[in-house]
């Protein structure tokens, strides 16, 4: 009878031992996948961030195309302004440049 209490005895101590290495095998299982997922989603995260920076980055660019072309617009626009003026005012300057040479 107390051969058959050890023999339980150490049947019960192999099977905790067999399911503590079954259980750490699982764990260790989890965990490496557990790092893969959170790997793959760090890297789709940090791809789509990438994708949407690329985006913005191309959306103020085509921003700042428009403002400089608006910028080239207006600036064209003053300058013939300028240059009409002048236009209109040479005959007056060029009469007073004579006036002022000739007194």
């Amino acid at each position: 009878m107390a051969k058959d209490m050890l023999d339980a005895i150490y049947a019960a101590e192999e099977e905790f031992g067999r399911r503590e290495d079954e259980a750490k095998a699982q764990s260790e299982q989890t965990v490496a996948q557990a790092k893969q997922e959170a790997k793959e989603l760090i890297e789709l995260r940090a791809e789509k961030a990438r994708e949407q920076a690329q985006a913005e980055l191309e959306a103020v660019q085509a921003e700042n195309e428009k403002t400089l072309q608006k910028a080239n617009e207006e600036a064209a626009t003053e300058c013939e302004k300028i240059s009409a003026a002048a236009e209109r005012n040479r005959p007056a300057v060029i009469k007073h440049a004579a006036e002022a040479i000739l007194k």
